[in-house]
């Protein structure tokens, strides 16, 4: 497994995390039944353990905490190999987040929470202002203080002004963006600025929401039998050397090892370069066979 530093935090994580949208939701994505995939989903991430990957990511939206309890079971007997990343609303106020993250401690049989997010979807300014100046961010400080967190981060799906304010005020120590092979604008310039003030960046939706695999077979309906688009995916994203995180849903212990040779193969990895002038990520040009 290869690893990262999550900026300030020190935390020594998996490039890869394992996601707790798609194993937390009915239907997410395709049907799905969360209760009857239980016990596959507990073995997924004994096997995310086992191989290594040390960052999870979850919610208290996934299926109102039930995602979080799923893996509340694997970390009564596992809670120190995983980092755990969850997340609250962002319309509490200051009580409703004390509330929520004494929740999340219960539902994650855990005693301490290694990063908790502001779920973000996609934040107006007006929500982030609240959380800022309205309480939200002082009841997060506040179970710092007591111990009950160890670091605050924010998400949002859109990589806007609001993202880079986050970053810019000191005050939140990871992000999360949306960041993929179809949708790079996180890659300028919200990426190299949480970099430069050295705040973690997990990306969200690096596998396209099976948007490749699905454009592929639509052009190119022989592609699979030659490519596997998740890896080229995965790639894209974990050449960009400030990544430091890619949240890879996972359901399934196949997913996580197919994940896992990913990671170890870089097949598809290449030297990251990012060219304002030529309008950001530039690819390499293909060698000759």
């Amino acid at each position: 497994m290869e690893y990262r530093r999550l900026g300030r935090t020190n935390l020594n994580v998996s490039c890869i995390g394992f996601g707790g949208a798609p194993m937390g939701l009915n239907n997410y994505l395709e049907p799905y039944d969360v209760e009857k995939n239980r016990d596959s989903v507990i073995h997924a991430l004994h096997t995310a353990l086992d191989n290594g990957i040390n960052y999870i990511d979850t919610a208290l939206l996934y299926g109102k905490g039930l995602g979080e309890s799923i893996i509340g079971e694997v970390l009564k007997v596992r809670r120190n190999d995983a980092y755990i990343a969850t997340k609250i609303p962002s319309n509490l106020d200051y009580d409703g987040v004390i509330r929520a993250v004494d929740d999340s401690l219960t539902r994650l049989n855990t005693d301490h929470i290694d990063v908790m997010q502001f779920h973000g979807g996609y934040m107006t300014e007006d929500t982030y202002r609240k959380i800022v100046d309205d309480g939200p961010l002082q009841a997060l400080q506040k179970c710092r203080e007591q111990g009950k967190i160890r670091f605050i981060g924010i998400t949002n799906e859109v990589p806007d002004h609001i993202l880079l304010r986050a970053i810019h005020s000191g005050q939140f120590d990871v992000i999360q963006v949306r960041y993929n092979l179809f949708y790079q604008g996180a890659a300028d310039p919200i990426i190299p600025e949480a970099a430069k003030h050295d705040v973690g960046v997990v990306v969200m939706r690096p596998l396209t929401s099976q948007g490749l695999p699905r454009f592929l077979s639509r052009i190119l309906p022989d592609a699979k039998d030659q490519v596997n688009p998740y890896q080229i995916a995965l790639d894209f994203v974990l050449s960009n050397p400030d990544v430091t995180v890619a949240i890879c849903g996972m359901r399934n212990e196949q997913e996580v090892l197919n994940n896992i040779k990913t990671v170890d193969e870089k097949r598809w990895r290449w030297d990251f370069k990012l060219d304002r002038g030529q309008g950001g990520v530039q690819f390499p040009p293909s060698t000759p066979s």
